[in-house]
């Protein structure tokens, strides 16, 4: 991971009681007694838009909590061209412990910051921290499935549903529990060239289809990036993940 040494953004470096992610990182596994611990570990790093953060086959160096901002990890093709295989928000883990080298690109895609630990200590945190190894395989098993939910989105969708997963994925993530019938504002924090890129369509294809979910009122335009969501649950139906009326899972 190659990262800048700057001014942590939060008003000075968070104490671990008040970290914004305590409860959806890998440290949500930590007892109060652990965070002097922890906290004499950390470091806190900065990425502005567009800076790598970890680099495909190099050898690892942090792993990382995803602290605020939103990311890529994507690979590079044979032909070059780079396919985005999921986005990193906040809470998120950076890195892969126990590999020999780096196995996606990892890039901010807004101002990113993260919590990190040495990988060459990582190992001595979990013994230390039981508690942060269990919570880290509950997270390796939510990525996976969210993994296979986001196979589903770009395998047999229409371009329509799959515009609709990604807003209601950011919404359920971005919103904290919202109950779906009620509405909610969704920040796609991605620009219509980054959507196109990580649904498989066209710039012009996701531009006709957030125009279309505007036209249906399953959408409002508060900016260009930013939407009012009126019914979480009519544009979960839309996105083809509530058909059978079971609750929607993030």
């Amino acid at each position: 991971m190659h990262a800048k040494q700057k001014a942590f953004s939060y008003g000075g470096l968070p104490e671990c009681q008040a970290c914004p992610v305590r409860a959806v990182g890998v440290c949500s596994g930590a007892g109060a007694s652990d965070l002097a611990f922890l906290a004499h570990r950390k470091s806190y790093r900065c990425f502005a838009p567009g800076e790598r953060i970890a680099l495909s086959g190099a050898e690892p160096a942090e792993v990382a909590t995803m602290m605020s901002g939103l990311a890529t990890m994507s690979r590079t093709q044979e032909r070059g061209t780079r396919q985005i295989v999921c986005l990193l928000q906040p809470g998120d883990l950076i890195g892969q412990p126990w590999r020999d080298t780096v196995t996606f690109d990892v890039e901010a895609l807004t101002h990113v910051e993260t919590c990190a630990f040495r990988s060459d200590l990582f190992e001595e945190v979990l013994d230390q921290v039981p508690g942060m190894r269990a919570s880290m395989m509950e997270k390796a098993l939510a990525d996976l499935d969210e993994a296979r939910r986001w196979l589903g989105v770009l395998g047999h969708r229409t371009a329509r549903q799959k515009l609709a997963s990604l807003l209601v994925l950011l919404a359920m993530r971005q919103t904290v529990t919202p109950p779906p019938e009620s509405g909610c504002v969704v920040d796609m924090m991605l620009s219509r060239e980054q959507v196109a890129d990580l649904l498989s369509m066209t710039f012009e294809t996701v531009s006709r289809q957030i125009a279309g979910l505007v036209r249906d009122d399953l959408i409002r335009p508060l900016s260009r990036r930013v939407f009012e969501v009126p019914d979480l649950r009519a544009l979960m139906v839309v996105s083809g993940e509530d058909a059978d009326g079971g609750p929607y899972q993030a």
